[in-house]
């Protein structure tokens, strides 16, 4: 489903990703962690084409992602983006924030679109919130409108560029709660996560990065039970610490 080569960015002088090659395979979950500076949101950030890449190549779905004759609006329609910060419009109701794609880029009538909506906002645990504004809620409960919204395009893909980082620890377990279900069902996922607990549970494969470089993928309970690389080692003892 996402496959990059030797893909390589900069931000002026630092080199932000370094000759990444991984793949995600179809209904996989994949947890990528690592420090904070070590080019996982960059990464995820490159898979729909928000951040450039200077040199290789990314294909979603068997689609060229940085090919010039690429639509990246129609390709970004497969792919459902979940970012640290909820993106809510705030003077739109909770239903018309998921209104908004799906009528004007799918063209979808309104009618199937509210029903649609009303389904995701229920499996989300939110369906009496419908016709409240954004800023009623609190921080987990927007976050799980943000991911209902991703999902009303109907995505083969989900990503989660650290989802919950902005919540107060109590609203962490909603979020991934619903991260988890969508993981049941089979949905493609590339999650950046300081949630060491979602990612022992739910990942079929972890992803541990450093200064722009993959330093090891592994199955979660061989990452959490003897990780290789010298620096995933240290992370770990770390978050234990923390």
């Amino acid at each position: 489903m996402i496959k990059l080569e030797n893909v390589d960015k900069w931000y002026g002088s630092y080199h932000a990703l370094v000759a990444v090659t991984e793949t995600v395979r179809s209904g996989e979950v994949v947890v990528i962690c690592g420090p904070s500076g070590s080019g996982k949101s960059t990464l995820i950030r490159t898979v729909n084409g928000l951040d450039n890449i200077d040199r290789g190549s990314i294909s979603l779905n068997g689609q060229a992602v940085h090919a010039k004759q690429t639509n990246l609006n129609a390709l970004r329609a497969q792919v459902g983006f979940v970012f640290q910060q909820f993106n809510l419009f705030p003077h739109m109701t909770v239903l018309n924030n998921l209104l908004l794609a799906p009528t004007t880029l799918r063209k979808m009538s309104r009618k199937e679109a509210e029903a649609h909506a009303h389904g995701l906002l229920g499996k989300v645990g939110l369906g009496h919130k419908a016709n409240v504004f954004p800023g009623t809620l609190s921080g987990g409960q927007q976050q799980r409108v943000a991911i209902a919204r991703a999902l009303m395009m109907r995505p083969k893909v989900m990503l989660f560029d650290e989802p919950t980082s902005a919540l107060d620890p109590e609203m962490v377990g909603g979020v991934l709660q619903v991260m988890k279900g969508l993981a049941k069902e089979g949905m493609t996922m590339m999650c950046v996560t300081h949630e060491m607990g979602f990612a022992r549970e739910v990942a079929d494969r972890v992803i541990f990065m450093d200064a722009g470089e993959i330093l090891e993928r592994a199955s979660p309970h061989a990452f959490f039970s003897s990780p290789q690389h010298p620096r995933a080692k240290r992370f770990l003892q770390d978050v234990a610490a923390h």
